[in-house]
């Protein structure tokens, strides 16, 4: 099991994350959702795009979402509207979701990442410097597998869960992102994976920030507006530099 006092208090604090417990729901809003086919190396990739409020005034930061289960179409829009499809938006971000499951990314994320940035490069206004990578589940698997191919892509990272089962040697490239892993209470293999996690990036001097919500399984109810707090400053904890600003061209 997870340890230490950091874990003890987030249980404590974990009802707080709650959707419950704030009386918040996410409405769906399809409309939202633009799709998009982005060329890649093995043929062409549908990739879910929300806008940000105010498009134009970029360059605006971003999360880059990998689905939970197999990651097609409707699951990518059912993660989008469990937490990304409003709050984001209303707070500048772009949200970029491709139909990917995150397992296959152990083998593609070399190839599937820097198309989609290649894409994002050519059709947006955001800011390379503050991209934040989130997956849930088999996307919280994903996160790690795109992090590691691509470590100068992503400042910081959330699993909802998510794990890493690889080398941990590997792990040594995210020295200095902040990583926070959310696993539920009777989520019990997803605990433990959480605490291998935890684990292997500390071998590395990387200490993640664990939430283990209180009476939750594996498909958590969590408040958007808690996790975009965590988002909003983990990207702020330095000024991007000018030359990493991509503007539409």
């Amino acid at each position: 099991m997870l340890q230490g006092p950091l874990y003890q208090m987030l249980c404590l604090l974990g009802s707080a994350f709650a959707l419950g417990g704030c009386g918040r729901a996410i409405a769906p809003q399809e409309s939202a959702i633009e799709w998009h086919r982005v060329p890649w190396t093995q043929g062409t990739l549908n990739v879910a795009l929300v806008r940000p409020e105010g498009d134009g005034s970029g360059p605006h930061p971003v999360i880059f979402a990998l689905p939970w289960g197999s990651g097609d179409a409707q699951l990518v829009e059912s993660f989008i509207q469990s937490y990304w499809l409003t709050e984001p938006a209303a707070r500048g971000y772009y949200v970029i979701a491709p139909e990917v499951r995150g397992s296959s990314l152990a083998d593609t994320a070399g190839d599937v990442i820097p198309a989609i940035f290649q894409w994002m490069e050519e059709t947006l206004s955001f800011d390379a410097d503050r991209v934040a990578l989130v997956g849930a589940s088999n996307g919280g698997r994903g996160i790690f597998f795109a992090a590691l191919s691509q470590p100068d892509r992503f400042r910081a990272l959330i699993g909802l869960p998510g794990q890493y089962s690889g080398d941990p040697a590997n792990l040594a490239v995210l020295v200095g992102k902040p990583i926070w892993l959310i696993v539920g209470e009777t989520d019990d293999s997803w605990v433990a994976g959480t605490d291998a996690t935890v684990s292997a990036l500390a071998s590395h001097g990387i200490t993640a920030e664990v939430l283990v919500a209180p009476g939750q399984g594996h498909v958590m109810s969590l408040d958007p507006r808690r996790l975009l707090d965590w988002i909003d400053e983990a990207l702020q904890s330095q000024s991007p530099p000018v030359s990493n600003l991509f503007k539409l061209r």
